[in-house]
């Protein structure tokens, strides 16, 4: 998170906020907080803008996972040291029916888990983004405790990308309180419609020009040139994102990230 005195920026991951936080460092006098952290505190910032940003979910996945496959994140971590990660972060989040599972599982499923550190190993290979995909957004990614993700009822209705944006761009009580608990889309759409926080959400797309109108929207004086004289950081390496997807990994990203799909205008290709 970047605190102005006009605005607030939430940073969700994968989605340019290395970026954006380096472009609002150099421009605009305010702190950081520690990043992709939630907003626990929306009454003492309501009166300013805050923005975060989005990304095609299906770009989105394969980001994810080749930034994981050279090395980095903190799913990549969590998953190749799992069961004990799962039990550590259900434990961590209280939420306690998923601790259980976890330890159910940890108990009965010795040597059936999946390979993640093979699924890892080359983040140009469609054929393990495609597994990968597939147990993430599947049966096996309901059991992602990190983040509080499988001790949440909405854990069925969206996947792994829109709980992590829903989670940081809804007010953080009532996200807690009432949002990670629905069980149907419609009563996930009914909250996120009463409850988000953000004014403003860039697309990473056209990050730079989205941003730049944010900036000037609170007085900054910015340019284009200022902007793209930046370059990017923590960008991962793989080829373009819609040469890893088969029908069904396509059918998956569109049914679980199917809120973000619609409300930000997005198609696979």
């Amino acid at each position: 998170m970047f605190i102005t005195d006009r605005l607030v920026y939430l940073q969700m991951q994968k989605t340019g906020s290395t970026h954006v936080t380096k472009v609002l460092r150099k421009f605009c006098s305010g702190k950081a907080r520690a990043k992709h952290e939630q907003m626990t505190d929306y009454e003492n910032f309501r009166d300013r803008l805050i923005v975060s940003s989005v990304r095609n979910p299906w770009d989105w996945y394969v980001s994810l996972w080749a930034y994981g496959s050279g090395g980095e994140g903190g799913l990549q971590k969590y998953l190749l040291h799992q069961p004990w990660s799962e039990i550590r972060q259900a434990a961590r989040h209280r939420t306690y029916g998923a601790l259980a599972t976890s330890v159910l599982r940890l108990a009965t499923q010795a040597g059936r888990r999946p390979d993640w550190e093979s699924l890892y190993a080359d983040g140009r290979n469609e054929a393990n983004f495609r597994a990968w995909l597939k147990l993430v957004l599947g049966k096996e990614g309901r059991h992602i405790t990190k983040e509080g993700y499988a001790g949440s009822p909405v854990k069925s209705v969206i996947g792994f990308m829109t709980y992590r944006f829903l989670a940081l761009t809804t007010e953080y009580r009532a996200w807690n309180a009432e949002g990670r608990k629905a069980r149907s889309y419609a009563q996930l759409s009914d909250f996120v419609d009463r409850n988000t926080i953000t004014g403003r959400v860039m697309r990473m797309e056209s990050l730079n020009a989205d941003l730049l109108d944010v900036l000037q929207s609170v007085g900054e004086p910015v340019t284009m040139d200022d902007l793209n004289a930046l370059a990017p950081t923590n960008t991962s390496v793989h080829r373009k994102y819609n040469d890893y997807y088969d029908d069904e990994c396509y059918d998956l990203v569109a049914e679980r990230d199917r809120l973000i799909i619609e409300r930000y205008g997005y198609k696979a290709f």
